[in-house]
């Protein structure tokens, strides 16, 4: 899902006329932007908010059959969820403002966007991979694959916050 194009796309009549106004396109394609990167970061929370809402539903049952271990793991990750959620909510906005000290570039703003396509797939994957594990009985294995999927959406949104501030990771900081 491209959702810079899919957003292109959904112009009406009038929007498409007013992008020939010269000045007026940049400004268009960076409102343009702003939309498209909030809607993207709305999906990823709310994906990520509903395996968390599920989440909770497995801790109360580790705590009715009193597995203080299994209880602790589901907790952990359920605590790392709640930081990760709120990490892409408050993210930067793939946009660079008129002002702003950093200008991204398009090319950037393209890897920014690539970077959020991945980052949906793999919330996606997360809610699907909870799916099963909220399924099956309760145990600490199940865990580890959505563990994994976390952190790789952790270090891309890393990665996503370096692109924004102007340098890839490890550069500059």
């Amino acid at each position: 899902m491209d959702i810079k194009n899919k957003a292109r796309e959904q112009l009406n009549w009038l929007e498409k006329i007013l992008l020939k106004i010269p000045g007026f396109k940049g400004y268009y394609e960076r409102e343009l932007r702003r939309d498209s990167d909030r809607v993207q970061r709305d999906y990823i929370v709310k994906q990520m908010r509903k395996v968390k809402t599920g989440m909770n539903g497995v801790i109360q049952a580790a705590s009715r059959q009193k597995d203080f271990d299994l209880l602790r793991a589901y907790d952990l990750f359920a605590r790392a969820l709640d930081k990760s959620i709120g990490a892409i909510r408050y993210a930067d906005q793939g946009y660079s403002g008129f002002f702003d000290l950093v200008k991204i570039k398009e090319a950037e703003l393209d890897k920014v966007y690539e970077l959020d396509a991945k980052i949906v797939e793999a919330a996606d994957f997360l809610g699907d991979g909870f799916a099963k594990l909220a399924a099956a009985p309760l145990d600490v294995s199940g865990l580890e694959p959505l563990r994994e999927r976390l952190e790789q959406i952790d270090a891309m949104f890393e990665q996503r916050s370096a692109l924004l501030k102007g340098y890839e990771k490890g550069e500059g900081k």
